[in-house]
């Protein structure tokens, strides 16, 4: 691992040396992690996320039994106007019997 020296400017940037940014695939706008250790500043490429979707459904590691409509009703009911939900209630009513 080569070290390269940079310096900071008035603004606290550092210029990431173009050969670390091509080994590591960094290009403009990307986003990095910056932490501390001792007197260390490391500077990290997070794992980018080639599919958002897969990445959501592995947040809980199986598929969820979730009714979307009732959700969708619930929320609806705790935020509507107390005329409006009581219209929507009787309707509701009517539409079981």
């Amino acid at each position: 691992m080569a070290k390269e020296e940079v310096k900071v400017t008035r603004k606290y940037q550092v210029t990431i040396p173009e050969s670390v940014r091509s080994k590591l695939n960094v290009k403009i706008g990307d986003k990095l992690i910056v932490r501390s250790e001792g007197r260390r500043i490391i500077i990290e490429v997070p794992e980018k996320i080639q599919n958002p979707s897969d990445a959501l459904w592995n947040l809980f590691g199986r598929p969820l039994d979730v009714d979307a409509t009732k959700l969708v009703e619930e929320s609806w009911t705790r935020t509507a106007p107390p005329e409006l939900t009581k219209l929507y209630k009787k309707k509701r009513k009517e539409r079981v019997k």
